[in-house]
């Protein structure tokens, strides 16, 4: 498949680095993007021209802020993504948004300190990994993270997704869905939900690249029941 990576808040495609040779490995072809506009709906339509011109069928993954990006991308394609992955995110509900709390300085969202995440959050951070996303860090436009989802066709439920869940476990965020929490209710709508757990923090790319690449494979892995 084309799986195509789209890297959360203040990273570039470059976070995907060590990823990418796990997923080439497995013979998928892979596009790790950066992602441009300084709204929501402008950084969707750029991702969505990206899935008209890559070669089916095409896989989006999405980390943490940009798993909704994906989501309202595919919305916009259901007919054309294969399947939907995120890494330590969800898609959110219609009218909702990323974070509206975050601190904004003319117009854009520089990254945090890092007393701010909780400790699950930061789970495999060492002080390396921690200087490295700084010094790779990007101001988020204020837009993208307080712009609201909206969505349009009923065939994104359709599209097959699995989470990869990192600083809760998988059963927990399950029962959530099971619960028809309010924040879940595009997990709750999808026909094909699977959710695995991977015991790190809220960067999977930095602290188990090797383990979330080979857990994005195993989601694209033929299934008894595809081709009949």
């Amino acid at each position: 498949m084309h799986v195509i990576l789209v890297p959360g808040f203040w990273l570039d495609a470059s976070a995907w680095d060590d990823v990418v040779p796990v997923l080439r490995a497995a013979g998928h072809t892979v596009d790790a993007v950066t992602r441009r506009g300084s709204t929501l709906d402008e950084q969707v339509t750029d991702l969505v021209a990206r899935v008209d011109t890559a070669p089916e069928p095409v896989v989006l993954v999405g980390h943490s802020g940009a798993g909704p990006i994906a989501y309202m991308a595919a919305d916009q394609r259901p007919d054309r993504v294969r399947h939907l992955v995120y890494a330590d995110t969800f898609p959110g509900p219609d009218g909702g948004c990323v974070n509206d709390e975050l601190p904004a300085v003319d117009g854009q969202v520089p990254l945090p300190s890092w007393d701010i995440w909780e400790a699950a959050t930061l789970r495999g951070m060492t002080p390396e990994i921690r200087a490295d996303v700084e010094r790779r860090a990007v101001p988020e436009p204020a837009r993208v993270t307080s712009d609201r989802f909206h969505y349009a066709d009923p065939a994104r439920h359709r599209i097959p997704a699995t989470v990869i869940t990192c600083e809760i476990a998988p059963d927990e965020l399950a029962g959530m869905v099971a619960d028809h929490q309010v924040w879940a209710a595009e997990l709750v709508a999808t026909e094909e939900l699977v959710i695995v757990g991977l015991h790190t923090g809220h960067w999977p790319m930095f602290t188990a690249p090797q383990e979330l690449g080979a857990l994005i494979v195993q989601a694209l892995a033929p299934r008894p029941t595809d081709g009949l």
